[in-house]
């Protein structure tokens, strides 16, 4: 076939490599049967990069099962935000980063809503960066502080969480370090810029965690 040899360690990706390939078949309406969430997020994100008309995910299992249009959902959200999707997902946590404490999906979508320039660094940041450029984690940076507190003016997670500390005496409540955010991002990065980020390539070339 035209996905052999196939060197992709997840099925994650591997199922979007398969969708790629039955499109290139002629078929124009899929269908994937997956309970995981990061599925859905590399479905919606390469759903406009696989030719396809419609793209559906039979997700979930019992009373939580439904069907998703991957193809709706890529048209609603545009091509900037389908791009940077899978490194939104990877960096407020998936199944191999880790999330921030007491923020769940919903609250990082909202965030994300109302900072949106922080679209560019996820975009960025999904392109296979050698290192995590300065630009990039200061919008990050910002992000992480607006999780944590809305009405804060500061673009330093270190002096919002002295901040948030002295009100709230709460260590469950404040940001991570600096230095944590940076290894929390490049992991991330290493998820979506790396191995995400080649999901459509057969024999991806990774580099050394």
């Amino acid at each position: 076939t035209r996905i052999e040899p196939c060197s992709h360690e997840e099925a994650d990706t591997r199922v979007i490599l398969h969708c790629a390939d039955q499109a290139r078949a002629g078929y124009k309406k899929l269908l994937l049967r997956t309970v995981d969430s990061d599925v859905v997020i590399l479905a919606v994100s390469y759903q406009q990069q696989i030719d396809c008309d419609e793209l559906w995910l039979a997700f979930g299992t019992g009373k939580h099962f439904r069907y998703i249009a991957a193809h709706e959902l890529a048209n609603a959200l545009g091509p900037d935000r389908c791009a940077a999707l899978p490194m939104f997902h990877a960096f407020t946590g998936c199944d191999t980063v880790s999330a921030f404490t007491g923020r769940g999906k919903k609250t990082c979508w909202d965030v994300w809503s109302s900072y949106t320039p922080v679209t560019a660094a996820f975009i960025d940041l999904s392109k296979q960066p050698g290192d995590t450029p300065e630009h990039c984690l200061e919008l990050c940076e910002r992000f992480v502080v607006l999780l944590y507190d809305r009405a804060s003016s500061s673009n330093n997670v270190n002096s919002a969480r002295k901040k948030l500390y002295a009100r709230k005496h709460n260590i469950d409540s404040i940001p991570p370090t600096q230095d944590a955010l940076i290894q929390h991002l490049r992991r991330a990065v290493l998820q979506s810029g790396h191995i995400w980020s080649q999901a459509l390539v057969a024999q991806p070339v990774l580099p050394s965690p």
